[in-house]
């Protein structure tokens, strides 16, 4: 009778896993295996260098997407007030 090692034991690997910040759905996991169409939105202007920006917001639909602008605070979405008018110039009407 002799002692055979059937299997390698493997490490723990962490793994993450990518989800909707508004419905919690998995999209996919974060090396690209089984990825699912999604947003991505980002803060303007970005905190982070060219290669290390992390999307604010990962949202898995359009459906997510509304329901996140619907709720989400910012600035007044108010129509831009018109260019000052510049001296000596005329005003179209």
């Amino acid at each position: 009778m002799a002692w055979r090692k059937t299997a390698t034991f493997h490490a723990p690997v962490e793994v993450l896993v990518l989800t909707c910040d508004v419905c919690a759905c998995d999209i996919g996991h974060e090396d690209e295996r089984r990825p699912r169409a999604h947003f991505q939105l980002s803060r303007h202007p970005n905190p982070g260098a060219i290669d290390d920006q992390e999307p604010a917001v990962v949202i898995c639909s359009r459906e997510c997407l509304r329901a996140f602008v619907a709720n989400a605070s910012g600035p007044d979405r108010a129509p831009p007030m018109p260019p000052p008018s510049v001296v000596g110039q005329k005003k179209d009407r």
